[in-house]
């Protein structure tokens, strides 16, 4: 196996992988290693099935209990039971589950069917990024915590949830809430990451709107800048698993009528290194349905 670096910021490509065969402990471990280092792991060119895909996520960790149809979901256009979103809308920068208090270990997505004109999905690294945001930003973000939000009643992916409406609202239900420090310390990586992110950061807690504000602009002018970005454009049988705490992804642009269907699988715990399973189910919230509201 050739591991090739995809950028400066993110990602390496696992080169003559086959995806298909199972893994002794030892390659299994060298590959969350891998994924420790470089945050996002590509296997490129291999036709497999979704139980190659399993078998590969579970190489990480135990696969999510909770999921759709046959064990998976699906980011997809193609009307099925198991597609996950009703409408596929620009998606801002986010991490999945940071309205909660355990963010995802990691994600798959391995790419079925796609058009090349498909919306690409792109990374920035928010681990690395810390240690050279510049020295009073770096300063604020060590001390100031932040309310992430997640509106259950609507798929609001291209818009953060604005603060006066969290605090007015007569349906308080309707929003799931954490509050995290800006530096979010994973539980299987050393180096801490930024958790407050564009989708998902109403406010920053203790600041005036204005303040908190111009911080988060800073802050994301940091994590968002194109040296701290991959931008993946899809081909058929790309499997990509990535670091949803290190990483925040984000899709620039609505998904149209070209195909572009992908199946998801996530971990809720992770392999560690002395053979112990770190058991970290990410936070989930249902999403009321119209009958709901």
């Amino acid at each position: 196996m050739q591991v090739e670096p995809l950028s400066g910021a993110v990602g390496a490509e696992l080169v003559n992988f086959d995806i298909t065969l199972p893994r002794t402990p030892e390659e299994q471990a060298e590959l969350r290693r891998l994924l420790c280092t470089y945050h996002l792991l590509l296997v490129r060119g291999r036709e497999l099935s979704p139980e190659d895909h399993d078998r590969f996520v579970g190489f990480f960790g135990p696969l999510q209990a909770h999921r759709a149809g046959d064990g998976a979901g699906y980011v997809t256009n193609q009307d099925i039971p198991q597609r996950l979103f009703p409408r596929l809308q620009p998606l801002l920068w986010h991490n999945d589950g940071a309205y909660g208090p355990q963010p995802g270990i990691a994600t798959s997505l391995w790419a079925i069917d796609v058009s090349p004109h498909a919306a690409p999905t792109l990374f920035a690294n928010v681990v690395e990024i810390v240690d050279r945001l510049p020295a009073e930003l770096r300063q604020k973000a060590e001390t100031l915590r932040i309310v992430n939000v997640r509106d259950t009643a609507f798929d609001r992916t291209y818009e953060r949830v604005p603060v006066e409406e969290l605090l007015h609202t007569d349906d308080p239900d309707r929003y799931v809430t954490y509050e995290h420090p800006v530096l979010y310390q994973p539980p299987h990586l050393e180096g801490r990451a930024v958790i407050a992110s564009e989708h998902m950061t109403s406010h920053v807690v203790d600041l005036p709107a204005d303040e908190g504000d111009a911080f988060l602009e800073l802050l994301y002018n940091e994590l968002y800048a194109d040296d701290n970005v991959y931008t993946h454009h899809w081909q058929d049988n790309d499997v990509i698993i990535w670091d949803n705490i290190a990483l925040h992804h984000a899709r620039p642009q609505e998904v149209d009528d070209v195909a572009r269907h992908l199946r998801r699988q996530c971990i809720d715990g992770w392999y560690t290194e002395d053979g112990d399973v770190l058991d970290w189910t990410f936070t989930r919230v249902k999403v009321r349905t119209a009958q709901q509201m």
